[in-house]
């Protein structure tokens, strides 16, 4: 009977070890849950402060200075900063008429150190110097 009552205590000492370990995978599995999950939050905020960036730029034109950049020229239009976000967006003259504006934004976190999102508007300016954006291509991601 006592060889019988140690295979019992041997059971249920293997039994703990199993039920730790998947305790123990658990709570790493969802550690990295989260982790991504936080990752994937970052990266659309980083790409919607680029689209952000972009159409304030858009927004902000300014026809007179657009139109001294001679061909294949580019300008810096904004440096923004909204902490933790920042953003550099480049005018870029394709044409005569035929801009490109490119924002790039950035996240300044501990989290999200290295991640940066481009989005790219192509636009037409008219007579009056307004820009209009290319119907078939309102913008695009740029890597």
């Amino acid at each position: 009977m006592s060889s019988r009552a140690g295979f019992v205590l041997v059971g249920a000492l293997v039994a703990l070890i199993v039920i730790a370990l998947l305790i123990t995978g658990a709570f790493f599995a969802s550690g990295q849950d989260f982790a991504v999950t936080r990752a994937e939050l970052r990266d659309q905020q980083v790409f919607a402060y680029a689209e952000y960036a972009a159409a304030h730029a858009l927004e902000n034109w300014d026809p007179p200075a657009r139109a001294l950049m001679s061909i294949g020229q580019t300008q810096t239009a904004q440096l923004a900063t909204d902490s933790p976000f920042e953003s550099t967006v480049l005018v870029t003259r394709l044409d005569t008429l035929i801009y490109a504006i490119t924002a790039e934004a950035r996240i300044a976190t501990v989290d999200g150190s290295g991640l940066r999102r481009r989005i790219g508007i192509t636009v037409l300016t008219s007579g009056t110097g307004q820009p209009v954006r290319v119907p078939e291509q309102a913008w695009s991601e740029l890597y």
